[in-house]
């Protein structure tokens, strides 16, 4: 048996796995907010197309790291790499995703936490991780039972993972783990260095939790992780049904397993819970109706798109001064553009960037709209000229640390590049 005493548990808790740093070459690097000497969103050349294996990218999102992760749903893949075009090797696992059932994933969003964890979701009720991490070290053994101890009375409860009394205890803060058994069993191992499930609706213990609405039957179509690695995670739930279930619902993390890595590292393995639905159906602002993406900015205001009545694009922010935290909308109809439904025809992506300027792809339009920090009109980009449209079915926007914009283009398969025409580096080529 290996035994592990408390303080070291919570050493390793508060340590584990922040490994990634930004290269030096990206940090302090965050766009400023828009000001009156910015001039024009420019093309940069090449355009990244099928040379890359796309068959239909239709969601972006990037890592700690610089890295970008591109859902291709129609390859049941996510496409990985470096901002310079380049290919990394190590992300073969996400390439032909596959379940527990050996059935193909297909993709539809994905984000990525400072530990390097990559979630993603299939529009279903399930969200699926796979850490980076695990797999550039490698795991040694993985816990299957141990012993825990009462603070309080002393007494002693051998238990086997997997029951609902290991997932009580190991997450109580009246027990502390006395004894651990662990196995290097490589069918275990593999499970947890591959993409596997980190919440499903179907449990019992979520739907136990989630009352007023059926996680069985939610439709998740929105992803996003926060920007201080707390422990959990917003999706958008978009299944509608008699009981109007358009929401945002927090997953919270449950310590699941105790790994230990090859380099002799320890590190929790997680598991996801119901948490709360935190904002649900309406029409007003602030409200849901038929979400289909989310993104958060470094604050924690969430941001939302979505295609039924009567506002595409909402932020809401949190107010923590309570018990538990409140969402109310950060944009006002009256007061903000953003707010200005006849602005899109079909608004199927949001993100934010370091300033909180808000990017919105308009697929009917075919073009991204771009928004101050207050939710005022900058301009729109995907045009040559004024009026010549660059862009053929977008469905997705990302903003890297250097201010460079990347648009999932559906409509060619491929992933095009922008910049403000007054700040290209000398390593970025502009459209001719």
């Amino acid at each position: 048996m290996n035994r592990v005493y408390l303080l070291f548990f919570i050493f390793i808790y508060s340590a584990c796995m922040d490994k990634f740093i930004i290269p030096s070459s990206l940090e302090n690097q965050g766009t400023d907010d828009f000001g009156a000497g910015d001039t024009t969103f420019v093309q940069i050349n090449p355009i990244w197309g099928s040379e890359y294996g796309f068959t239909k990218p239709t969601e972006i999102a990037i890592a700690q790291d610089g890295r970008l992760y591109i859902v291709d749903k129609e390859a049941n893949s996510i496409f990985v790499l470096d901002q310079d075009g380049t290919q990394p090797n190590g992300f073969e696992a996400l390439k032909n995703l596959k379940d527990n059932q050996n059935l193909l994933i297909s993709p539809v969003d994905v984000d990525i936490d400072k530990k390097m964890n990559v979630y993603f979701i299939d529009g279903s009720e399930r969200i699926f991780v796979w850490n980076q991490y695990w797999n550039d070290i490698g795991i040694k053994k993985v816990s299957t039972g141990g012993t825990f101890t009462h603070i309080e009375t002393g007494t002693d409860t051998s238990i086997n993972y997997g029951s609902s009394l290991w997932f009580s205890l190991l997450n109580s803060n009246d027990w502390i783990i006395k004894e651990l058994t662990s196995t290097e069993d490589q069918i275990i191992i593999d499970s947890l260095t591959q993409p596997h499930i980190f919440y499903d609706g179907n449990d019992e213990m979520n739907q136990f939790l989630d009352t007023y609405y059926n996680s069985s039957e939610s439709t998740f179509s929105g992803l996003t992780t926060t920007f201080d690695s707390g422990n959990y995670i917003f999706v958008t739930d978009n299944y509608g049904g008699a009981d109007n279930q358009h929401r945002i619902v927090q997953i919270n993390f449950q310590r699941s397993l105790l790994i230990e890595l090859m380099n002799d590292e320890y590190v929790w393995c997680f598991r996801g819970q119901f948490g709360s639905t935190i904002k649900g159906s309406g029409t007003g602002a602030g409200t849901l109706n038929h979400p289909v993406s989310l993104d958060m900015d470094y604050q924690g205001n969430l941001y939302y798109s979505q295609e039924g009545d009567f506002f595409p694009v909402h932020m809401i922010k949190p107010n923590l001064s309570g018990d538990f935290a409140t969402y109310t909308s950060g944009f006002q109809p009256s007061s903000d553009d953003i707010m200005d439904s006849g602005l899109f025809i079909k608004a199927v992506d949001v993100a934010v960037d370091n300033s909180r300027n808000v990017y919105v792809v308009d697929e009917g339009e075919s073009n991204v709209h771009v928004f101050n920090s207050n939710g005022n009109y900058f301009k729109s980009l995907g045009f040559i000229g004024d009026s010549i449209p660059v862009l053929n079915t977008p469905s997705a926007v990302a903003v890297d640390e250097r201010g460079v914009l990347y648009v999932c283009n559906s409509g060619d398969s491929s992933i095009y590049r922008f910049k403000l025409s007054n700040s290209l580096d000398e390593d970025l080529k502009s459209e001719d």
